[in-house]
Order: C-alpha cells, then structure tokens, then sequence
C-alpha cells in the first residue's frame, strides 16, 4: 500500500471518528431557547433518559446579554411535561449548587419523546416555552448483562412456537384421521349392499 492510500484511510478513519462524535453529541444535546431577556436550555437531569427510571426535568436559566444565572424562577414560573395528549405539572426546584438550574422530578414511564413547556412570569415578563427534549428509551440500552428474564422469556417464546407447530400437526392429523373414517364408512356401506 502507497503511503498516499495509507494517509487517505487514515484521514477517512479519522473524519468517521468524528462524525460519530459529532451525532453522539447532538443526540443528547440540550435545547436552547432565547425567550426575551432570558435565555433557556432545556432537557434531562440524567442522560440517557430511561423508561421507568426515575429523572427529572431540567431547565437552566440565563441572562441573554451575559449570560449570568437567574435564581428565584422557582417562584414565577410553571413547569409541564406532556407525552401523547397527556400532561403531568412539575415542581421546580433550584438545584443545588448550580444557580439558575431547576430541576422538576418524575418517572418517564414510556419510551418516546416528551415536551418540556414552561409559562409564568420572569422578571415581569411573561414566558410561554415549549420543547421537545431527548427521546426516553428503554432499559435495554443500560442493562448488563441479558437479565435472566430476558433468557426465560426467549424460553417460553419457543416453547409456544413448538406448542403451536404441535397444536397445527395434531388438528391436521384429526382431520386425516377423520376423513379416513367417513371414507371407511362409505366403503363399509357399499360392501353390504
């Protein structure tokens, strides 16, 4: 291999490597919204958000000039979760040690996207913030190793697999040995004659 193909794999391996980065990142990315003199991102306290799994939402505010942390929004703003036509109010709390962080605690209980939506007033100014935030998977993504469950369903899987082929064999046998018996009896009714 030429040392010019040699540097063309390695600069290709290199730009995959990075592009892989680059759609992690975003995948679990928070949202940005600049709402008046305030500046919100939103998302999840824990990453990756995880079906059944207790998380809450987060919300950090800012200033949009410099960027400093807002605190008391706690008590001005509303916090919803909504997911299928369905919503849930949240309590926002301010997350310690973290000025401008407000968490409001739930358990997604299914995998899908949620929408985060903030209303109220800050600093007189009324907010009306909306947001889908990182889609909630399963426990599949986090568990190690197969839990034994897994293993016994597979089992039973199968097992109602072969049951069913056994179950069609059978029917099909019934219905042979039935036909044979009519035909026995038609044969039986011809001899007497």
């Amino acid at each position: 291999m030429s040392k010019a193909t040699y540097l063309k794999y390695r600069i290709a391996a290199a730009l995959a490597v990075l592009a892989t980065l680059l759609i992690v990142g975003t995948a679990s990315a928070h949202t940005r919204i600049v709402k008046g003199d305030a500046v919100f991102v939103l998302g999840w306290l824990d990453e990756p958000p995880v079906a059944g799994l207790k998380n809450a939402a987060w919300v950090q505010i800012s200033t949009a000039t410099d960027n400093k942390p807002i605190t008391g929004a706690e008590a001005t703003l509303t916090a919803q979760i909504q997911y299928g036509g369905k919503s849930y109010d949240l309590i926002l709390l301010p997350l310690a040690g973290q000025p401008g962080t407000y968490v409001g605690s739930f358990i997604p209980t299914r995998r899908g996207t949620y929408t985060l939506k903030l209303g109220g007033t800050l600093n007189n100014q009324p907010i009306d913030v909306s947001s889908e935030i990182e889609e909630v998977g399963s426990t599949d993504s986090l568990a190690f190793p197969d839990p034994v469950n897994a293993d016994i369903q597979q089992s039973l899987d199968d097992l109602r697999s072969e049951l069913n082929t056994t179950r069609a064999i059978g029917l099909a046998g019934l219905v042979v040995g039935a036909i044979g018996l009519v035909l026995v009896g038609i044969l039986f009714g011809r001899l007497r004659k």
